[in-house]
């Protein structure tokens, strides 16, 4: 059901995309705080959380997708045993982009737990085909929010399958064949887009106090 393109940033200029508190406003709703760790669900821990915008935001199956990832449903990662790298999943749509900027701004608000670092959004398909004029425009209200954004299309696929039947993308696996098809291995776009997020953890975890980028390898 979704085919992934990333964006570049449009106008964060500093190294860790943190706007001055002070002039955020973030008068919307707020998040809840996850104090447990996040699970251990495949051979190793998770070095991203997928934090939901919202309801629905398909924070479970881009957490599936990704190996390197856990689902954290609508609340940040509040425990310091295990990651507290985020990607926020909205849908693209205008309900939520605005919740996913509300999240976004909540972050550079410092209102998120203390050691969590956004790395990046998801925005995934409310429908197939092309996106309405007013959705484009709020987009870019997010994109100026955040370091990147990987967009996901629609793919007919997810729609027939469980989740658990779904491919998982792993930092080491080869690129998949070009006429591979679920569940044999991820779309093409879903393994070039975790790719690029390898790249993007890599580099946040050099950060100070954060785990060494070699932990990333399987």
């Amino acid at each position: 059901m979704y085919a992934l393109t990333a964006h570049e940033p449009r106008s964060l200029a500093n190294e860790h995309h943190r706007l001055d508190p002070a002039t955020v406003n973030n008068s919307g709703s707020r998040a809840g705080h996850r104090s447990d760790p996040l699970p251990t669900t495949g051979a190793h821990p998770p070095l991203v959380a997928i934090v939901g915008a919202h309801g629905g935001a398909g924070t479970s199956t881009v957490a599936r997708w990704w190996a390197p990832a856990a689902d954290c449903g609508q609340c940040w990662p509040g425990s310091t045993v295990t990651t507290q790298l985020v990607v926020v999943a909205a849908r693209l749509c205008l309900p939520g982009l605005i919740a996913c900027a509300e999240r976004l701004r909540e972050w550079h608000a410092g209102a998120a737990p203390d050691g969590v670092d956004i790395v990046g959004v998801v925005l995934t398909a409310a429908r197939p085909g092309r996106i309405p004029a007013p959705v484009r425009r709020y987009r870019a209200v997010v994109e100026d929010l955040t370091e990147v954004v990987w967009e996901i299309g629609w793919h007919d696929e997810l729609v027939e399958r469980e989740l658990s039947e779904l491919a998982v993308f792993t930092p080491s696996d080869p690129e998949p064949p070009r006429r591979s098809r679920p569940p044999d291995a991820v779309p093409a776009d879903v393994y070039r887009a975790g790719s690029e997020l390898i790249g993007a953890l890599t580099r946040a975890l050099k950060g100070p106090g954060r785990k060494q980028d070699s932990e990333i390898n399987p």
